[in-house]
């Protein structure tokens, strides 16, 4: 017995430490910003047409990536401009602190991509990262034509899903950095975004880490 107990802990000591960032890789944090019913409904959220929005396990996800996760489940009263105030103020923050712009990134789903993108507004920072699911309608454009949207962005959409492209809104951008999307093929329209499907889940990790900056 004492055998078997000495190899179960053993091997829980070679999982933590495959799940464990490098002590050399520097801190990337992530905000993470919700979709609408969960702001509605809490945590547990259930869509009629898209199932249960696994906003735990979203988080946890990007934990296991190697991030620094800073979200909450916004209360259902809140307005997107006094968030994404809030939401600015902890990046000014963190940007007070000598973290390194490009360590820091606001993933939006939805309505919280819609956030997302008023926090590029105000932290009017160009090497900040921004990450945006399921937000850019046809008429998204138009309204932030005279608006300076500053950052470094990715863009997420699905093929079935009513908002699609970022391209007209975040390409060539005069107070941006860069600008990559990708589409996907899950057939499962907004509901893409209420799980952590990693085939947007990878190349998001990926992207951000290859923003961030060394140590």
């Amino acid at each position: 017995m004492k055998q078997v107990a000495l190899l179960l802990l053993s091997l829980i000591l070679s999982v933590s430490t495959f799940c464990q960032v490098s002590e050399n890789e520097p801190v990337k944090y992530v905000f993470y910003l919700h979709g609408a019913i969960v702001q509605q409904q809490g945590e547990n959220a259930v869509s009629p047409s898209y199932g249960k929005y696994m906003y735990r396990a979203i988080i946890d996800s990007f934990r296991k990536q190697g991030f620094k996760v800073i979200s909450e489940v916004r209360p259902e009263n809140t307005t997107a401009e006094a968030y994404a105030v809030k939401v600015a103020t902890q990046v000014d923050s963190l940007l007070q602190n000598k973290i390194p712009p490009q360590n820091i990134t606001i993933v939006g789903a939805s309505a919280g991509a819609g956030i997302a993108l008023e926090v590029a507004i105000i932290v009017e920072n160009r090497n900040v990262n921004y990450a945006f699911m399921g937000i850019c309608t046809a008429g998204t454009p138009a309204r932030y034509e005279r608006k300076k949207i500053c950052g470094n962005f990715f863009s997420i959409y699905e093929s079935t899903d009513s908002p699609g492209s970022c391209s007209k809104l975040l390409y060539n951008r005069m107070c941006g950095t860069g600008f990559k999307e990708i589409k996907l093929d899950l057939g499962n329209g907004h509901g893409f975004l209420y799980q952590p499907y990693k085939e947007w889940l990878y190349p998001l990790a990926q992207w951000i880490h290859e923003a961030a900056v060394a140590k």
